[in-house]
């Protein structure tokens, strides 16, 4: 008979517990969804604002109302057909300047010892040959580059001899069709 009312007490107490777990599910999921109708509507008087002032800014920005301003605080006179200019009548775009020329001659780095330099026309020239001991550097502009006459022809790997193991650039040369 203990046992039997123990067994009750236990069975009320989950369902009371049970009932707790379900009201406070049910309590997070009412406030959850009153938040999202609030943001809703924050959201629909945002994009209400933002119609209204989109309406201000184009009351205020009306071409007519912007020429009266300019007419009562600007002191504009009427375009003549003087004052337009032709394309062909604007200056020529500058050379461009080699910054980093510049500033390798003013480490000592370039100069009269390069071995090719080049002038404010972009033209190349050459210049006296320099000693081995100082560093050369060539600046070109890349519509004079040319490979140069005098490069080795490049020399044909040796064939290694019959029982000699092959390094794997020579099995590759050997068979081109394993590289895909």
């Amino acid at each position: 008979m203990k046992i039997a009312r123990v067994l009750n007490v236990v069975a009320v107490l989950a369902l009371v517990g049970a009932a707790v777990t379900v009201y406070r599910i049910k309590y997070d999921a009412t406030m959850h969804s009153e938040h999202v109708a609030k943001l809703k509507r924050q959201i629909a008087q945002e994009k209400d604002t933002i119609a209204v002032l989109k309406a201000e800014w184009s009351f205020l920005a009306r071409p007519d109302r912007i020429q009266a301003f300019a007419e009562r605080h600007l002191e504009l006179k009427p375009l003549r057909q003087g004052q337009t200019l032709t394309v062909a009548s604007l200056p020529d775009r500058p050379a461009p300047v080699d910054e980093i020329g510049h500033k390798l001659e003013a480490l000592g780095l370039m100069g009269a010892d390069t071995s090719l330099a080049t002038d404010a026309s972009g033209e190349a020239k050459k210049a006296a040959a320099a000693p081995a001991k100082k560093t050369t550097i060539a600046v070109k502009p890349t519509s004079q580059l040319r490979a140069p006459v005098n490069r080795p022809a490049p020399q044909k790997p040796a064939t290694p001899k019959v029982g000699q193991p092959l390094n794997i650039t020579d099995f590759l040369r050997q068979n081109p069709g394993l590289l895909r």
